[in-house]
């Protein structure tokens, strides 16, 4: 698996899309992969950022709208963060 051409199965595996075999075989090189094991977060801060706007904030034109929603994400993140300690 290379990580540049992963994407797509990085977000797929992020969201439990995968089959059993391409859910292991992603699991397998993300518990090897710093850099991938960063992505499959950062993919799953977003979509719990979006998971958490209402309907109205979702639906219409998106025009201009990706850096409140990268807003939203870093705010999810640093709400569930574990403090230092």
């Amino acid at each position: 698996m290379t990580c540049e051409q992963e994407t797509t199965a990085l977000a797929a595996y992020a969201m439990a899309a995968l089959d059993v075999a391409e859910t292991v075989a992603v699991d397998r090189h993300v518990r090897q992969c710093p850099v991938c094991a960063g992505d499959v977060d950062g993919i799953r801060t977003t979509l719990a950022a979006v998971r958490g706007l209402p309907d109205h904030d979702l639906l219409g034109n998106w025009s201009g709208r990706l850096a409140d929603l990268r807003e939203a994400a870093v705010r999810a993140a640093r709400a569930t963060a574990p403090g230092p300690g």
